[in-house]
């Protein structure tokens, strides 16, 4: 279930990858919006309402909790002291005018933020504050209200009462109610370039840094999970395209059953290495110029590319796009790889 909550230490929470943040330091890029608001807090200058809109994995949560340090920080300014009694709350998860809410799944329903957790949230916005000058309360998810609470939650944006800042985060901005999205002041996030994940990678010491940047499109999040997850299930897609021109039909029914087991999760991510793949020949049979996603198998696809016309990868590309419809829609998996490999391997034969 969604509820209201007081946040909890990052090492606490299952769903955070990285330590919660201490300041600003903490988030990689975004130096523009960073800027600007630490100018607006330190000028006292914020709207009632902020939402944070962006692709997943990019820091839109971390920098709504460092914003939130910062302006709890007895010390004031436009950063964290990290040493008031303040600062050591928020890092215990203890501060009693911080809250966040987040989706939660209900028994097989899928997670959502509903209208008992905005009941909470209103509860704490009408409160006064305990020991700051104001309370911030954080929606993560804010695409995943249903409509009924996102309509308790849009009257106390249009009329606020006292003290109290709203910071929505959400990775499917169209999804956020259009009355919310009215009353909110939106920060939009962009993507990171691939040298600053590399560079988060290397840090961590992460192995095939450079190659998980590239796969990662631009999120950090993405990237973790790369490279906690492997290659392998990039490799596997990869062979599949390498070998579609000889595929036997035994094994494409083989690949096909294997494929349409895994978890829809791991079929997605497959179709977007495939998807990945046939953008880099592209590339490849334009010039070669842009930076490739799989930098690391630029021979294999240039092989490739000999047998293959333009033509060819954008039908491809377009069968890719209907596949991951058809996942989405929860049709057989198993025999829409099928038919989707069958229709492709006929471009070669």
């Amino acid at each position: 279930m969604a509820r209201m909550k007081k946040i909890l230490p990052a090492a606490t929470v299952e769903e955070e990858r990285e330590a919660f943040p201490h300041d600003w330091t903490d988030i990689c890029g975004h130096a523009e919006i960073i800027r600007r608001l630490r100018a607006l807090a330190a000028a006292e200058r914020l709207p009632h309402a902020l939402l944070f809109s962006g692709m997943e994995g990019i820091g839109k949560r971390r920098t709504a909790r460092v914003l939130a340090r910062t302006l709890l920080c007895a010390g004031g300014g436009d950063a964290p002291c990290g040493h008031c009694d303040a600062c050591r709350t928020m890092m215990a998860g203890v501060h009693p005018d911080y809250f966040e809410a987040a989706p939660e799944a209900r028994g097989k329903s899928a997670a959502m933020i509903r209208t008992d957790a905005v009941r909470e949230i209103l509860i704490a916005a009408s409160g006064a504050p305990v020991s700051a000058t104001r309370r911030i309360i954080l929606i993560d998810g804010a695409d995943r209200m249903n409509e009924a609470a996102a309509n308790r939650l849009l009257k106390t944006l249009e009329e606020p009462t006292g003290a109290v800042l709203f910071i929505l985060v959400t990775h499917a901005y169209d999804a956020v109610l259009p009355t919310i999205r009215s009353r909110a002041v939106r920060i939009s996030f962009g993507t990171l370039p691939p040298a600053d994940i590399e560079a988060a990678l290397v840090e961590r010491g992460t192995e095939n840094a450079a190659t998980i940047a590239a796969l990662a499109n631009g999120s950090l999040g993405r990237a973790y999970a790369l490279a906690e997850e492997g290659l392998a299930l990039r490799d596997d897609a990869l062979d599949l395209l390498a070998q579609l021109p000889g595929l036997s039909i035994e094994n494409i029914w083989a690949r096909a059953e294997a494929l349409g087991a895994r978890p829809h999760e791991e079929r997605t991510a497959w179709l977007s290495y495939v998807q990945m793949a046939l953008r880099d020949l592209l590339v490849l049979y334009e010039s070669g110029v842009a930076p490739l996603y799989h930098t690391d198998h630029r021979d294999d696809l240039t092989a490739l590319l000999t047998r293959m016309t333009h033509a060819d990868i954008f039908t491809l590309l377009d069968g890719v796009r209907e596949l991951d419809q058809r996942f989405a829609a929860n049709v057989n998996p198993a025999l829409q790889v099928e038919a989707f490999l069958l229709r492709a391997r006929k471009q070669f034969i």
